[in-house]
């Protein structure tokens, strides 16, 4: 029932993604606030994560933060179809990166529900429900605004918070005051800021989420309107990310067992560069739906190995803080990476800008494998230079750290 109401959760907050950008250009907003427009979602959720997952914590009230959550969605959206336009498109947006803020929330409740030596399959299990749920939020979301226009697609939105709002009614909070509290130690909170280890991994998880959501959910769509899509085809173009998304996201568990974390985690990043370099030279439908497809893969590969390893590792009142803080960073990609991009194609061209997410997408590779072989020879002192099956080893080490 808990994975149900993520899955509901993913739907109710971007089931409107593929189509804001279209939407917008309809009423005349420039590319620059589009972007802006986008990103507001990552800013809200920057700002919010840490101090969500402090304070749920602390208050061992994680199930009322959720149904908070479900609230803010039903009630934005259903402003935003009453009375839709500009200002309450950008409010309903601001209200997703508000209520995707306690995503924190889930995947650590969810992580409690399995044995501690399960803690990396759970994360790539709870994982599988943002592209399943964005994948029915989009579909959905297609099916109706193209049979009734852009305002009827919040009312999925507000259909899902609701659903799953009742839903939440039958959930238990599974934290004790007394181990939360100690969440708020001002020792620990510096001990996690002072982590490397911790902003090496939230660095990288800006870049993936730059290069997702300026592409995927902001000019990709525009591209492919220019390319002759109608609503539905551009809903198709994201559900070709999600699905691929979800798939490799789910095999991931069998990707580390076959390759290793880290050659995972490169490979997703460096076949993320790749495709979207050459999305912006895609002459027509096929082709960017062939990029987009790989661009899902690769991103469900780097995510998912960066999901799998934020926690390693982490004392349990200290894991809400931890995920809290890598959440809240990634967020700063959601923001900035609709935004930068935006300037690059206004300032520039587009080909430029997709050139450069490509190039950031090949550093973070670089950065990723440097990361993963850090973490081997720092766990297994002398056993750096092995190749392939150390890795395997590597994998089921973060199984028993959890």
């Amino acid at each position: 029932m808990f994975f149900a109401i993520s899955v509901l959760f993913f739907i109710s907050i971007t089931s409107f993604d593929p189509f804001v950008s279209s939407y917008a250009a309809d009423l005349g907003i420039p590319a620059v606030l589009i972007g802006s427009m986008v990103g507001i979602t990552g800013l809200a959720s920057m700002v919010a994560r840490l101090p969500v997952g402090i304070v749920s914590g602390f208050l061992s009230r994680r199930r009322q933060f959720i149904q908070a959550g479900f609230a803010l969605t039903a009630v934005s959206w259903t402003i935003a179809y009453l009375a839709p336009g500009a200002a309450t498109l950008f409010a309903g947006k601001l209200s997703n990166g508000l209520a995707g803020s306690v995503w924190v929330i889930y995947t650590v409740m969810f992580a409690s529900y399995f044995a501690a030596r399960d803690g990396a399959r759970a994360m790539a299990v709870i994982s599988v429900a943002s592209p399943l749920g964005s994948l029915a939020g989009s579909t959905i979301g297609g099916l109706v605004i193209h049979a009734f226009g852009y305002s009827a697609g919040f009312l999925v939105a507000v259909f899902a918070a609701l659903l799953a709002l009742a839903l939440t009614a039958f959930l238990k909070d599974d934290g004790t005051p007394g181990r939360a509290r100690a969440s708020l130690d001002r020792r620990a909170l510096s001990a996690q800021f002072a982590d490397a280890r911790l902003w090496a991994i939230s660095l990288l998880g800006i870049v993936v989420q730059m290069t997702m959501y300026g592409t995927r959910d902001t000019f990709t769509p525009l591209m492919a309107a220019r390319l002759g899509a109608d609503p539905i085809a551009i809903s198709w173009l994201a559900n070709t990310h999600l699905i691929l998304f979800g798939l490799s996201t789910a095999l991931c568990p069998w990707l580390y067992r076959r390759l290793g974390l880290g050659r995972t985690g490169v490979l997703g990043f460096a076949l993320q560069g790749a495709a979207i370099v050459a999305m912006a030279a895609a002459k027509g439908l096929p082709m960017l739906f062939a990029l987009q497809a790989v661009a899902g893969i690769a991103y469900g590969m780097a995510f998912t190995v960066l999901m799998s390893i934020v926690l390693e590792s982490a004392r349990p009142q200290e894991k809400t803080m931890r995920m809290g803080f890598f959440q809240s960073m990634y967020s700063v990609g959601v923001f900035a990476g609709p935004l930068l991009l935006g300037l690059l194609v206004d300032g520039v061209s587009e080909a430029a800008g997709f050139a450069a997410w490509g190039v950031l997408s090949v550093l973070g590779a670089l950065m990723t494998g440097w990361l993963l072989y850090r973490r081997r020879s720092e766990s297994h002192p002398g056993d750096a230079s092995r190749s392939g099956g150390s890795e395997g080893e590597g994998y089921r080490g973060a199984v028993q750290d959890h």
